[in-house]
């Protein structure tokens, strides 16, 4: 190797040791906010995302009690990461699925892309398996669905099935609360039970499904499980197998 190459050598190793110490202060909530500022600039600076994109997407993994100071940072840490434009998509997304602090990923994606990107995203960090005793992915779950609300799915939707038996009252009702939006038939079935469901634990589930009966005007695929023709006092089974109030126009 001659010097010129041993000389490129030498700085490359610098830059790449720069960045692993700002990597590491950035990523610090204990360390000196100075230091970690002067650390998040090193690595906004950075030229190579595959560096410096996952080391900024650590700040957001920790909020500072200065809620100003800490938004000066995490913004700071975006302007880092966009500036790379579609080359940090990847990243962010493989982040969005391992993080369970999503607000600023989704921000990130938003900022990078369409809706239809940040959909994707959303989709991909839903987490389907057992979560039982894991209460950081459950409430991920429910943020996740609490986004998706917003969202057209198609087909998807009929994949959220599984969270309207999940453990967690809010991932529950948060799940229907999607499927309602979607207005779509296939759905329906999945929903109606929901009618005929006396526990304290689905009460919200129910009235929400109740009044999405009501007003969308859905067909129930199973009106004779209705016993007498009524859900709730004053909430009937028409001709049409749709739900009216009593006293109100259908």
């Amino acid at each position: 190797m001659g010097i010129i190459e041993k000389f490129k050598a030498w700085r490359q190793s610098q830059r790449e040791g720069k960045i692993s110490r700002a990597a590491k202060t950035a990523k610090n909530p204990k360390a000196i906010r100075e230091d970690r500022w002067a650390a998040l600039e090193v690595l906004v600076d950075a030229d190579d995302p595959a560096h410096s994109v996952p080391a900024l997407l650590q700040r957001f993994e920790f909020s500072l009690e200065n809620g100003i100071a800490d938004a000066k940072e995490k913004e700071l840490a975006v302007s880092g990461i966009t500036k790379f434009g579609d080359k940090a998509v990847p990243m962010v997304m493989e982040h969005l699925v391992t993080t369970t602090r999503i607000a600023w990923p989704i921000k990130i994606l938003r900022a990078l892309g369409s809706e239809p990107l940040v959909l994707d995203g959303l989709k991909k960090a839903l987490n389907f398996g057992e979560t039982t005793f894991d209460q950081a992915q459950t409430d991920k779950n429910y943020d996740l669905l609490c986004h998706l609300i917003e969202h057209k799915l198609g087909s998807f939707a009929r994949d959220l099935r599984r969270f309207l038996e999940d453990p967690d009252e809010r991932v529950r009702f948060a799940a229907a609360e999607v499927m309602i939006e979607q207005n779509d038939s296939d759905l329906v079935p999945m929903l109606e039970g929901f009618l005929m469901d006396p526990t304290v634990e689905n009460i919200r589930i129910r009235q929400a499904v109740l009044r999405a009966f009501v007003e969308r005007q859905w067909t129930l695929t199973q009106p004779e499980r209705i016993p007498n023709g009524e859900v709730i006092p004053g909430v009937y089974v028409t001709g049409a197998k749709t739900l009216a109030v009593r006293g109100q126009h259908s």
